[in-house]
């Protein structure tokens, strides 16, 4: 029972990671053909601010599941909230200071990938 509680919320986190990969390589080649190639590598840098602490996240909260296991799902959980927080910082802070990329367009890029990840469980709804 608890390999099937967390693998389909491993299998939602993959749909989700993959929505939001779509979602930003779309926004960037609309953003490159208006502007510059830059602006592609800014939108990605942007949303992949967003969509690999998202996949760390989902790796460590759903690494274990079931009753028996309330307590280290209650830590896994915090744990991963805690280091994609830092993460998103860190990665937002290393776009914006140490490269040049056009900040409309990792601010795009990170917006806009974060709006599918709030979309989400309207998105899904069907799925679960």
């Amino acid at each position: 029972m608890t390999k099937t509680l967390t693998s389909t919320g491993k299998q939602l986190a993959a749909r989700l990671l993959r929505v939001q990969a779509g979602t930003i390589f779309l926004l960037a080649c609309v953003l490159s053909l208006l502007n510059s190639y830059e602006y592609f590598w800014g939108v990605v840098g942007g949303g992949l601010a967003v969509m690999i602490p998202t996949a760390l996240f989902a790796w460590r909260a759903f690494a274990v599941g079931g009753a028996r296991a309330a307590q280290q799902v209650v830590s896994n959980f915090f744990a991963g909230e805690g280091i994609k927080i830092i993460l998103t910082v860190a990665l937002l802070v290393v776009l914006l200071v140490f490269t040049s990329l056009p900040l409309s367009a990792v601010v795009s890029g990170y917006i806009a990938t974060l709006i599918v990840q709030w979309l989400a469980p309207i998105l899904f709804l069907k799925s679960t």
